[in-house]
């Protein structure tokens, strides 16, 4: 709430400032959208999912070697003597203890990853959106609204300059 006010005020102070001198030109960007549809954070999270399939195969393969030596230790447990029951208890117990090890790394630095790729996506965004109020000679661009007409929204104009510098691969300018 305390954005949503913030922004208010913003606005508020930026309108009395041009009150009488001149009119205001407001743009409007949805941000879902723009996270959700543009080509760099498409681009960001293929090359994640390409980054981390190595390991989440290896991941899927260690479950399938659990499992399958889960099944024959059942199977087999009635004739097995106590001792290799016992060594087999403890070679599953190391290869679950493996796996969560493994899983907890997995998810740490791909939530790590994601956060490095968020960040640098919010960077190039917002480069690009001023580059476009500058261009536009925009008083104010907001990404949170209660309401906004079509008029103000800029959001497709921002998701094509996005996918230009997607194709490019090339930063925006800054």
């Amino acid at each position: 709430m305390k954005i949503l006010n913030h922004s208010i005020a913003m606005l508020l102070i930026t309108f009395a400032a041009h009150v009488g001198a001149q009119s205001l030109k407001i743009g409007y960007v949805n941000g879902l959208r723009i996270e959700n549809e543009s080509a760099i954070a498409i681009q960001a999270i293929e090359q994640i999912k390409k980054e981390f399939a190595p390991r989440e195969q290896q991941l899927q393969e260690l479950q399938k070697q659990g499992s399958a030596l889960r099944s024959e230790f059942e199977k087999e447990i009635l004739t097995m003597s106590p001792a290799d029951k016992q060594a087999r208890e403890k070679q599953l117990t190391a290869l679950a203890q493996q796996f969560q090890q493994m899983q907890r790394s997995l998810v740490e630095d791909l939530e790590l990853r994601k956060r490095e790729a968020r960040a640098r996506f919010l960077a190039e965004a917002s480069v690009i959106i001023k580059s476009i109020a500058e261009a536009g000679k925009f008083d104010l661009i907001v990404q949170q609204a209660i309401y906004s007409s079509a008029q103000i929204d800029i959001t497709d104009q921002v998701l094509k300059e996005m996918a230009k510098h997607a194709g490019s691969g090339a930063p925006p300018d800054r």
